[in-house]
């Protein structure tokens, strides 16, 4: 009888569960699907974040019009993540780098010179910050360029309490291959070019 009892019970569950559905073990199907499509959305995010970091070098100068037309459409992500750095001072072709010299001049008569980027500044994180200003100075809009002299003239002479700072834009270039094989170093005096920018008083401002 218990036997038999057993068997009724297991009929009629299976009776239950041809009649409803799928039955018991159909409650997690949702959430499965729910967890594949969260995966499809953060391996396509992937996918388009390292695409949009690959795109942001490949895109400098000389490039080519489809990495350009890729720069278009990631910039205004890359630019919200700060993550749009051409890297173009590593590859595929270094470009000259710009350096920012300065007098400045006391009321004493003391004098302070110094250059933007100082291979003196710590931790590198910072310096790599101060060759950013420069090179982004020298890069600006022609039009631009003058608000960015003067905003340098008016920190260094507010930082050294300066009435008067001259301003110098240094070019160095980056020696040829056979000025490398000459023995030729990368800190060769004739690899420096100087523009003056021009002489800001501080009571200008």
């Amino acid at each position: 009888m218990d036997v038999d009892s057993d068997r009724d019970r297991d009929r009629d569950r299976d009776t239950h569960r041809d009649d409803d559905g799928p039955g018991l073990d159909a409650g997690p199907a949702p959430r499965r699907i729910g967890r594949r499509s969260l995966r499809w959305a953060v391996n396509a995010w992937l996918a388009l974040h390292v695409s949009a970091i690959i795109i942001a070098p490949a895109s400098v100068a000389p490039a080519s019009a489809l990495a350009q037309t890729g720069w278009e459409l990631v910039h205004p992500y890359l630019q919200l993540l700060f993550l749009n750095h051409g890297y173009h001072f590593f590859a595929p072709e270094p470009a000259e780098s710009t350096l920012l010299g300065y007098v400045a001049e006391r009321e004493d008569g003391t004098v302070v010179t110094g250059q933007i980027p100082n291979r003196e500044i710590g931790p590198r994180l910072l310096y790599h910050r101060h060759f950013m200003l420069s090179e982004h100075m020298a890069g600006t809009d022609p039009e631009l360029r003058e608000l960015w002299h003067q905003s340098f003239a008016r920190h260094i002479g507010r930082k050294y309490g300066a009435d008067r700072v001259s301003l110098t834009q240094i070019t160095h270039y980056l020696p040829t291959r056979e000025m490398v094989l000459e023995g030729v170093r990368l800190d060769d005096p004739a690899s420096y070019a100087e523009q003056p920018l021009g002489v800001y008083q501080w009571d200008e401002y």
